[in-house]
Order: structure tokens, then C-alpha cells, then sequence
């Protein structure tokens, strides 16, 4: 009896372990068939564009240096002490704005001088003229020989003079600015002796000195538009124009070019700049640099066709910072016509003959 109940707990356990793996087997199988209806080929997302022909923009990248096309030392006509200064370094100044001022104590007494002898040359003037039988108001009327002679010995002349010099010297006590413009370099320093104060910089046009090759002289032509970018921020893009060509190669097999380029904020006198020459060159199958890539060592773009990736071999022509001037490499039996859709991005992982979806 004992023996009939352990075959009958074995039988059970049997059957509970049974069931419990199939059950497992069971959910296993469920799993993976989730997995698998999850789960769908990789889309390739690229975006397109249509090829054809248009104006291509050669450029000549050089690099250069900035100068102000004006640029001047300000320095005191006469001598004194400085007793002001009213500017910086870097301040933007208009034209005739007073920079700096002299200690104007002496030139005023001397002017006050001038004046006073000023008026007793008149006074002796008016006298000499009523010798000869003249007033101040015939003045006009007197011949040229004999007034001279009348304004020398009454010593009107001379006091005329010492006034216009007493006047000028008390006007050249105030330092003006000849031209609008930004100072720099300033060395004026209050109860200093007045002499050279600062430089003065017109920031309103720059020049812009780069050279270029000997091979490259027909790139580039008076008048030609330019483009101008500092160093420092490459963001800034100016455009100027080509002012002259130095029709002389030097020694580095190099010829010096000048253009001049609007000023702005973000430039600055002697700062390097890159310059990009541009000549137009139509009728130009062109492509964005992003639709070729590098395969087998060779340039490749790819055409959508059909909803699938085509690899075409091309040669690369010429190039600018944003575009490539293509054509079908037909040693590689490539063909490209006007009107084929280009692939310009999600490219880089593409395959020949690869399913792609045009991103919206």
C-alpha cells in the first residue's frame, strides 16, 4: 500500500513539472514572436535634391592684414602744459572734437596784448589817414601804393599780424580731431609738456593688403568682389572690392593685391584676416560638399532611384567652401543627368543599391 502511494506522488510531480515547462516553452515562444513583429528593417533617412546646372562661385582663399585707409599722429601745434585731456584709447571722436587742451593762462594774457596794441595801431592809423586827408571809411578809395605806405609807418600792419598769431596760438591750445575716427596709441599725459598725444585712426574703411600666387594673376581683377573675415571670428563675413594689383612679381613668385573692405566693430587696424576671392563660372553641374563621399578611395555620390541608393563615381572639378563642381567619371561608367536626385545627407554609412526613405 505504502509503495502504491510513492509511485502516485512521483506520477504527480511528473505531471506538475510537465505542465510547468510547457507553460514556459509556451511563453518563450510568445515572446519572440513579439519581438520579431516589433521589429522592422532599418530605415535609411536621407534628403535629396535635384541635380542641375548653375553658376558656380570659384574662390581663392588668401590670407591678409587689415590697415586703415587713414591714419594720422595728432600732435599740439604749440607749445605748453597739458591741462586736460578728454579722450582714451579706442574712444570713437568726431571731427573738430577737442582731445586734449594746453594751460591756456599765458596765450590768453598774450592775445589780451595783442588786441590792446591792435587798437593803438588803429588809433595811429586813423590819424596818418587824416594827415593825407583820409578817414577809416576811404580806406577803399585810397591807391594801393600810398595805403601801404600809410599801414607800415602807423604800425597797424604789424599789430594786425601779432593778433592773427596771439589768436591762432590760443586756438592751437585746443587739440582737435582732424577727421572722425577712433584713438589710439595716446601718450598726452596731464602737466606734461604738449607734443605728440596720440594717433588717430579712421575706422570707417579698411584696406585690406594679401597677395597672391604668380600662376593665380588672372584669377583676379580691379573691382572685384571680395570677402573678409577675421581670425579671431570667422562668423564676421564682410565684402569688399579689389582697389589695385602691383603689376610686379617678387621674389616669392607672389603679387600684392589691395582691396578695401566697409568698417564694423569687429575689426580692427593690423588685424589678420582671411580673404575669398570669387569668380563666377556658369553653366556648372553642382552639388553640396555633404553629397560626396569617399569610397574605394574614389569620390562617389549617390542618386535616388526608385526608392533605392545608386553609387555613381564622379571627378570633383573645383570646389568652394559649400559646393563641388562635379562630373560623371566615365572611366568608371558613370552617367549623370540633369534632373537626377541627388542624396545629400545619410550618406556616409550608404551602400549601392540600398533602400532609402526621403525624409520629410
Amino acid at each position: 500500500m505504502k509503495a502504491y502511494k510513492i509511485i502516485g506522488v512521483i506520477m504527480i510531480a511528473v505531471i506538475v513539472c510537465g505542465c510547468k515547462g510547457k507553460k514556459e516553452n509556451q511563453v518563450k515562444a510568445d515572446e519572440t514572436e513579439m519581438a520579431r513583429g516589433s521589429y522592422g528593417a532599418e530605415k535609411n533617412l536621407v534628403t535629396v535634391i535635384p541635380l542641375e546646372r548653375k553658376v558656380f562661385n570659384k574662390q581663392l582663399v588668401c590670407n591678409g592684414k587689415l590697415e586703415a585707409q587713414s591714419k594720422v599722429t595728432v600732435q599740439f601745434a604749440s607749445q605748453g602744459t597739458i591741462a586736460q585731456i578728454g579722450v582714451r584709447d579706442g574712444q570713437k571722436v568726431q571731427k573738430g572734437q577737442v582731445l586734449a587742451s594746453l594751460d591756456k593762462e599765458q596765450p590768453r594774457r598774450q592775445l589780451e596784448q595783442a588786441r590792446l596794441a591792435y587798437d593803438k595801431a588803429e588809433i595811429q592809423l586813423a590819424d596818418r589817414l587824416l594827415n593825407y586827408g583820409y578817414t577809416l571809411a576811404d580806406t577803399a578809395s585810397i591807391p594801393a601804393e600810398q595805403k601801404r605806405l600809410i599801414y607800415i609807418n602807423s604800425g597797424f600792419l604789424d599789430a594786425q599780424i601779432a593778433l592773427a598769431n596771439a589768436e591762432r596760438t590760443y586756438r592751437e591750445c585746443d587739440l582737435k580731431a582732424p577727421f572722425t575716427g577712433k584713438v589710439a596709441s595716446l601718450k598726452g599725459r596731464v602737466h606734461e609738456q604738449g607734443g605728440q598725444f596720440c594717433t588717430l585712426i579712421d575706422d570707417s574703411r579698411y584696406l585690406v593688403r594679401f597677395t597672391v600666387l604668380e600662376t593665380e594673376y588672372k584669377f583676379v581683377h580691379t573691382g572685384q568682389q571680395v570677402l573678409v573675415s577675421p581670425f579671431v571670428n570667422s562668423e564676421v563675413v564682410l565684402k569688399g572690392s579689389i582697389l589695385s594689383i602691383n603689376p610686379t612679381v617678387d621674389q616669392n613668385g607672389q603679387i600684392a593685391v589691395t582691396a578695401m573692405v566697409p568698417g564694423s566693430d569687429e575689426l580692427i587696424d593690423g588685424m589678420n584676416v582671411r580673404i575669398t576671392v570669387e569668380n563666377s563660372l556658369p553653366n556648372q553641374l553642382v552639388v553640396p560638399k555633404s553629397a560626396v563621399v569617399i569610397r574605394d578611395n574614389m569620390e562617389v555620390l549617390f542618386r535616388y532611384v526608385n526608392g533605392k541608393s545608386l553609387w555613381t563615381y564622379v571627378n570633383v572639378l573645383m570646389s568652394n567652401t559649400t559646393e563641388h563642381v562635379v562630373e560623371p567619371n566615365k572611366d568608371r561608367g558613370a552617367d549623370l543627368n540633369i534632373g537626377d536626385m541627388i542624396i545629400t545627407s545619410g550618406n556616409l554609412n550608404l551602400g549601392d543599391d540600398a533602400p532609402v526613405v526621403i525624409e520629410n
